[in-house]
């Protein structure tokens, strides 16, 4: 019984620590603060790359490879339960609220790649305009020094970068289309 218990509170720590490091070393760091004060137990909290943490059958703790203690101590399954549900709350509501959104960053990633490709598309139609301008003025030294050397310069780099934002505006755009 006090072995599943402990099994069971020790799977739930590693979830809520792995879900909380997924997020950011900040996050799991400040589940680890609440962890020492739920549990009244100083731990090493310092931005180690791997944590462990562990309730042994002593309810003492063991964090990477060392066993700290509670100044409360723990007596007994039912006490540590309790604590335990506290945690777990606090812990909970923390990653839930840092919990990262994919789908609205996807939707802000696609609507900011709208916007760039609108820019850049105002920007070639305006140097198109300024091109022909000169070149109906008859200012020919502006109009070939901008075919000469800023056509092949921007171009060719801008091309693949353009392929795939108009893609990925393409791939948008339908999705919106289909809703």
């Amino acid at each position: 019984m006090k072995e599943d218990v402990l099994a069971k509170i020790n799977k739930e720590i590693k979830i809520d620590l792995n879900e909380a490091s997924f997020i950011s070393m900040k996050c799991r760091n400040k589940l680890l603060k609440m962890f020492c004060e739920e549990f009244s137990v100083d731990l090493d909290i310092s931005n180690y790359q791997n944590v462990d943490l562990k309730i042994l059958d002593d309810y003492t703790f063991l964090y990477r490879e060392d066993s700290y203690t509670s100044s409360e101590k723990i007596s007994s399954i039912d006490e540590l339960e309790e604590k335990f549900s506290k945690f777990q709350e606090r812990a909970n509501t923390l990653i839930k609220k840092k919990e990262i959104d994919f789908q609205n960053k996807s939707n802000w990633n696609n609507i900011s790649n709208l916007i760039i490709i609108l820019c850049i598309l105002i920007g070639m139609i305006g140097i198109g305009i300024l091109v022909i301008h000169s070149f109906f003025m008859g200012d020919y030294y502006n109009c070939l020094w901008f075919i000469v050397f800023i056509v092949p310069a921007v171009v060719p780099r801008m091309k693949d970068s353009l392929s795939n934002r108009f893609v990925q505006a393409k791939r948008y755009l339908k999705s919106l289309f289909k809703k």
